[in-house]
């Protein structure tokens, strides 16, 4: 009996764990880190981070978190309360194909991103595009292209 008691213990605590498999990553400097593609998963999707491609460093401290899309960063900060401007964020550009400051970077509102949302990353706006600032308001209201809406509208189906 004893044993089943123990057991049954064990597999609650484990179900309240953190599910993230994310071992601590640490930044010196609040520069972006290098980490296993795959070895690693977004803590507000659960997804591994398949690639470099759409893939964010949020850096307080020097803790980061690695998240496999912008829009995921943005619902996980709003999430645990943590204002965007006290933090540094990395986002792999989609153009320059290297880490680049996600608060300076221009989003596409339309490309096939991890989770669907549509805000790619460019070092290099182009029109269309819109700020850090807008992308995260339209990711907050939930104007994605996860709404049929919006997808008809900037995509036509």
């Amino acid at each position: 009996m004893r044993w089943i008691v123990v057991f049954l213990l064990s597999l609650i605590l484990t179900g309240c764990s953190d599910k993230s498999g994310n071992s601590p990553i640490k930044s010196e400097g609040g520069k972006p880190v290098t980490f296993e593609i795959g070895k690693v998963f977004c803590p507000q999707c659960h997804m591994d981070l398949k690639s470099l491609k759409d893939s964010v460093e949020l850096i307080e401290g020097k803790d980061v978190t690695l998240f496999d899309d912008i829009g995921c960063t943005v619902l996980w900060m709003k999430k645990k309360g943590i204002d965007p401007n006290s933090v540094k964020i990395w986002v792999f550009s989609r153009d320059t194909k290297h880490w680049i400051d996600a608060k300076k970077a221009f989003y596409s509102l339309t490309d096939a991103t991890p989770m669907g949302y549509g805000f790619g990353a460019y070092e290099n706006g182009k029109k269309g595009m819109i700020s850090f600032d807008e992308m995260r308001m339209n990711m907050l209201r939930g104007l994605t292209l996860k709404d049929p809406r919006i997808r008809k509208k900037l995509l036509g189906y």
